[in-house]
């Protein structure tokens, strides 16, 4: 039967009673030259506390960012240098291109300029016939 009475719901309803209850008997019962340097201490107490927590926690979240942070200034630097090396390929392979379709044209040029100079050494040689010719005696 105790479980009917002595529940969460009731606990939080009579939870302002009870401080007020407990204030009252605190400060009626115990003398203030006593109370007040004991609550003093108790709050005291309890700031420290919560400050080495706090303290704690962020000293592992310091660890933990300035791990991250040199790790992200070793990935920024090969990040940078891989940019760099990318950059140093495209510009070698974009030299590269240029140069192979500059011997392209030149071949092709070559090779229509060629055509043509075969074509006017024959007619030039059929034109002279064999006047052109002299002989060595």
């Amino acid at each position: 039967m105790p479980n009917i009475f002595f529940t969460h719901e009731n606990l939080v309803l009579a939870f302002p009673l009870l401080a007020v209850c407990t204030t009252y008997a605190f400060f009626k019962f115990i003398p203030l030259k006593v109370g007040i340097p004991l609550v003093g201490a108790i709050a005291l107490i309890v700031q420290t506390r919560n400050k080495i927590i706090a303290s704690r926690s962020t000293d592992e979240h310091i660890d933990k960012t300035i791990v991250r942070d040199l790790v992200s200034d070793e990935d920024a630097l090969a990040a940078k240098q891989e940019a760099k090396a990318e950059k140093k390929q495209r510009k070698a392979d974009q030299k590269l291109r240029e140069r192979l379709k500059a011997e392209r044209k030149k071949e092709s040029n070559k090779n229509e300029m060629g055509d043509e100079d075969e074509d006017a050494d024959i007619i030039n040689a059929f034109a002279k016939g064999s006047r052109g010719k002299v002989k060595a005696k």
